[in-house]
């Protein structure tokens, strides 16, 4: 599985930020995951969160996109 985590913070409805990862896997699925955030910081942790969260990133990480 390959796991891409959009760099790029995106302003989107009312001021909200999005931060976006994909993940693909080696029989050609995707799914997408979201995080919105008042801020750009708060929409990156959320989304580390759910990524540790599925096992998609190891639990310690906090690297930023």
């Amino acid at each position: 599985m390959e796991l891409y985590i959009n760099g790029s913070w995106t302003e989107h409805h009312a001021g909200t930020y999005l931060a976006q990862a994909i993940a693909f896997s080696d029989n050609g699925n995707h799914a997408t995951i979201y995080a919105t955030g008042i801020t750009a910081d708060e929409a990156n942790t959320k989304l580390m969160g759910a990524l540790r969260e599925l096992k998609l990133l190891p639990e310690g990480s906090m690297e930023r996109a």
